[in-house]
């Protein structure tokens, strides 16, 4: 049946038509592309010159300046990260590119691209410097770390990373980028700048201003230090080349661009402040920043990283070791400073088995020289006719005054004959059988009156490389001792503790 309209009717109609379509085609479009002018500027329109409608969705949008744990969403078809931020939470371009990291973080997303539509992320609380500029929730999770009760005790923590006041932006990221390519060996395909080309639109990217670092799969990482890329632009590199991942990250947070670039490497696994130690007693420990598996095989091969963002790197000794264990150190911004010697005492080494040999040693380290088996008066023959003397197993002096160190066979003679001694003026040191290092150590020092205390001393803890070396023993100060301190133990050290000990400024005997 044909219809035949008025020409007033069939105007209206026409219009009607044209209109239904136009709403169909934009319906149509992903929401990821849709085109904001507000969005695209940075700006903040006022409420009062939006339209009723829009007005309406501002009163909907949530405040995350006030927020005390941050807000939970519930993810909505065509969403992304970028998009929530600046329709729901009212940031502006260049806030939400710089609070997406956090969101990423807070929540284990490695693809904003993926947002599984019911799920909820969790929006942390947002911060600002006083520059106005977001403040990252690591770097306010550090200075809560930093804070101590005034009833706790502070742990000991060793802070590897420095700021690189000495290199520009562009200096760290060539150093990292150098370490980097031998880290993951950059294929040809993966040298070539990057560029996307498809029947509607052309995309370059200037290596020079967005360098990239090649993934374990055969990607690449496109570094954004400056946040310049739009979300439009990075949607669409993104959409169209799945093996490319952006990074947008300040190269002057050294760890912090160093933990995002290793996020998103593809790494089979990275571990963040490793530590590990070798050895009891002696023990070395060391730490590092991010300990890097690349493949699953990693530890069997004997192929582990270790990275650093220090600024002074571990000795040549020690790398070494690590490497003879498996381990390869990188330190893309660590120098090896000239040591400065901290401590320059003597540590003796006291390896004798019998109580006999282990007094000449003990004795010698502190520059004494004693006689053995020395007879002392206790009664003189001209005073009342009675000669009395009693035997000294060590007899010495020191700083004017007498010692005596002699074995006590459970006797209660020869006891009251070494407590007549001391009522002549001699500082009388007992040993049992007994007695080990420690005891007989302990007993001649209390005698001779000397600071020192025995347990598990730290040797070496150099905060600024990530290494320290504890050993137990006793730490000697006293002015009359070889200078001025020294430090005796009984615990073997293999070469590499004689190694790392020697390159601190100790000498062993």
């Amino acid at each position: 049946m044909l219809l035949f309209l008025k020409p007033q009717f069939s105007q209206i109609y026409l219009f009607v038509l044209l209109s239904f379509c136009v709403s169909n085609v934009f319906a149509a479009m992903d929401p990821r592309f849709e085109l904001d002018t507000v969005t695209l500027s940075g700006s903040v329109v006022k409420t009062e010159k939006l339209p009723n409608r829009a007005v309406k969705q501002r009163t909907h949008r949530r405040d995350l300046a006030g927020a005390a744990s941050g807000d939970v969403y519930t993810v909505k078809r065509g969403d992304n990260i970028f998009k929530i931020l600046m329709r729901d939470y009212n940031l502006s371009n260049d806030d939400a590119e710089s609070f997406v990291e956090d969101i990423k973080r807070e929540n284990n997303i490695y693809d904003i691209r993926r947002l599984k539509v019911g799920s909820k992320i969790i929006i942390p609380p947002l911060r600002r410097n006083s520059d106005g500029s977001i403040k990252s929730s690591h770097s306010i999770n550090e200075e809560q770390s930093t804070t101590v009760g005034s009833d706790s005790v502070p742990e000991q923590r060793f802070k590897l990373e420095a700021p690189i006041t000495a290199l520009s932006e562009h200096e760290i990221v060539t150093k990292v980028h150098d370490v980097w390519s031998e880290i993951v060996p950059a294929k040809k395909e993966q040298q070539a700048p990057i560029s996307i080309k498809t029947p509607n639109f052309s995309l370059s990217l200037d290596p020079s201003r967005y360098p990239t670092f090649a993934k374990m799969d055969g990607g690449r990482i496109i570094l954004d230090q400056n946040g310049t890329i739009p979300p439009l632009v990075k949607s669409l590199i993104e959409d169209k080349d799945s093996s490319l991942r952006i990074v947008s990250e300040p190269p002057s947070g050294t760890k912090q661009f160093m933990r995002s670039l290793l996020g998103a490497a593809g790494f089979y696994s990275v571990e963040e402040n490793y530590s590990m130690e070798f050895g009891y007693d002696p023990k070395l420990s060391v730490k590092a920043d991010f300990k890097v598996e690349k493949t699953p095989e990693s530890l069997i091969n004997q192929d582990v990283l270790l990275l650093n963002s220090s600024r002074r790197s571990l000795p040549p000794t020690l790398n070494e070791f690590l490497k003879k264990g498996g381990f390869t150190v990188y330190e893309p911004f660590a120098s090896l400073k000239p040591f400065a010697q901290r401590d320059s005492r003597t540590i003796h080494y006291i390896s004798a088995n019998n109580q006999s040999e282990m007094i000449d040693s003990i004795l010698s380290a502190f520059a004494v020289s004693s006689e053995r088996n020395r007879n002392l008066d206790v009664f003189a023959a001209e005073n009342n006719g009675i000669s009395l003397s009693v035997n000294a197993e060590r007899y010495f002096e020191r700083a004017g005054k007498r010692f005596v160190v002699t074995s006590f066979d459970g006797d209660p003679v020869n006891y009251t004959l070494f407590r007549i001694l001391e009522t002549k003026g001699y500082n009388v040191v007992i040993l049992e059988a007994s007695d080990d290092f420690k005891k007989v150590a302990e007993k001649i020092i209390s005698r001779m009156k000397i600071k020192g205390l025995y347990a598990r001393h730290n040797l070496i803890q150099d905060k600024s490389s990530g290494y320290s070396l504890q050993m137990s023993g006793f730490k000697l100060d006293d002015s009359t001792l070889p200078g001025g301190g020294i430090f005796l133990t009984d615990r073997a050290m293999d070469r590499i503790f004689r190694d790392l000990v020697s390159e601190n400024g100790f000498s062993i005997k």
